[in-house]
């Protein structure tokens, strides 16, 4: 599995993951983002907690269509 670094997501090498690790990709960066929302302050919370959401959905779409 290939992964890239959460603080380095680069479109051009996500496209190039094969659907399987593009999708533990977006539920790591969820999972990350879920974990920032837990210790930002109260004005981040909501957006990291988004972000996460965001992250879920386009997992589950990738999901969706590689079925």
């Amino acid at each position: 599995m290939e992964q890239i670094a959460l603080m380095d997501f680069r479109g051009d090498e996500f496209v190039r993951l094969t659907t399987d690790d593009r999708i533990r990709q977006c539920r790591a960066f969820a999972e990350e983002a879920r974990y920032q929302a837990t210790i930002a302050d109260r004005e981040m919370r909501f957006e990291y907690s988004a972000l996460a959401q965001h992250w879920s959905d386009l997992a589950d779409e990738l999901q969706k269509h590689a079925t």
